[in-house]
């Protein structure tokens, strides 16, 4: 095949590599076989236009100055050139010099050589530089991931701190006045933001890589009444009416007890959000049985429903209807929740009517793998 043919199938490879690594390499021992070279280096740019060694075959990995300062003038003047046994193939994409690759041998490149090194550090720079653009969108979108959890923590730390300053309020004026009924409920208000605290430190936790469930036998009943006594008085302030049941003899089970009370008070906590002074606003949690292996717990609300484009998002990443009042931490924290107990959720909703959010999760926990 001849040369030119061989150098344009070549650069079809070249695009169909997605590793950075592996694609430099892969152009470095290509071209040492089509010109016979006893070195080769490949410098990239950064945004100040400094090169830095990349990789090299069959030289040292560091670049001596004397080298550095020779490849550095060929990337300023952007041409192909040689000299002294040295071949420099600057490499230019889209209008932008993205770095050096240069060879290197006992005796002198010719024109020839010269102008297939061209042809090669064409087909390449294309190739390189779509993956040097993947590669800054994925590190843009992961400070763009952390900038926006760090926005979130803020967030909900700063309505924590703020019952915490109104239960610390309370307790001094129930001290300085001495009210006991100040003071008792003041502290009756630090207990419940302490627990809202270690509440949120457990949802940060459950959306770690490494968190695990700590299962145990549960009560649903039991942990059904605690969240009614948690949410009645926030139902009274807002005027919403709040109904929680269970199945009759409804069996102990097994699981993360607190997780899942996270997970279904964020879904209560969800439902809140769903309602614009409506007269008869009403939140229903019921629990029981499917089978002999299953149970269920529904959240369902009368409130404004959702349309099909977000009910599809409902657990993208910090996805939230809510604008700058949400963080879509609590459905991420539900959805994990249920997965880790090997469980389902379904979400039924019409708007105008309400939504419902039914968790399906087995009676004995088993371990993921």
């Amino acid at each position: 095949m001849e040369p030119e043919k061989a150098i344009h199938e070549i650069g079809r490879i070249y695009d169909a590599i997605t590793d950075k690594s592996v694609l430099i390499g892969f152009f470095l021992q290509t071209v040492i076989q089509f010109i016979p070279s006893q070195k080769a280096y490949l410098f990239l740019a950064g945004p100040d236009k400094r090169l830095w060694l990349e990789e090299a075959i069959l030289g040292p990995k560091e670049a001596s100055p004397q080298l550095l300062q020779s490849v550095q003038q060929a990337f300023d003047k952007g041409k192909p050139s040689v000299q002294k046994g040295m071949l420099f193939l600057p490499m230019i994409a889209r209008n932008m010099s993205i770095g050096v690759a240069c060879f290197e041998r006992d005796g002198d490149f010719t024109p020839k050589e010269l102008e297939m090194g061209f042809d090669f550090v064409s087909e390449f720079s294309g190739a390189l530089k779509n993956i040097l653009l993947f590669e800054e969108n994925i590190r843009m979108e992961r400070l763009a991931a952390i900038g926006q959890t760090m926005a979130m923590l803020v967030h909900e730390i700063k309505n924590i701190l703020q019952l915490a300053k109104f239960s610390d309020e309370m307790i001094r004026m129930g001290i300085h006045e001495k009210n006991e009924k100040f003071l008792t409920r003041g502290i009756e208000k630090l207990g419940k933001t302490l627990k809202d605290m270690d509440g949120f430190i457990g949802e940060i936790t459950s959306l770690s890589k490494d968190y695990q469930l700590e299962p145990e036998v549960v009560s649903i009943p039991a942990l059904i009444e605690e969240l009614k006594n948690d949410l009645s008085e926030r139902a009274e302030a807002v005027s919403v009416k709040l109904e929680f049941s269970t199945e009759e003899d409804f069996p102990e089970v097994q699981g993360d007890s607190r997780a899942l009370y996270r997970a279904i008070l964020n879904l209560v906590k969800n439902a809140f959000e769903a309602f614009k002074n409506k007269p008869d606003a009403c939140i229903k949690v019921f629990a029981r049985l499917v089978d002999s292996e299953r149970y269920e717990v529904s959240v369902q609300d009368n409130g404004a429903g959702m349309p099909d484009e977000v009910k599809v998002r409902l657990f993208e990443t910090f996805f939230s209807t809510k604008g700058k009042r949400g963080t879509g931490l609590g459905l991420m924290v539900v959805s994990r929740t249920v997965n880790m107990h090997r469980g389902t959720v379904a979400v039924e909703s019409q708007p105008g009517v309400g939504t419902k959010f039914t968790l399906t999760l087995p009676r004995i926990f088993k371990k993921t793998e």
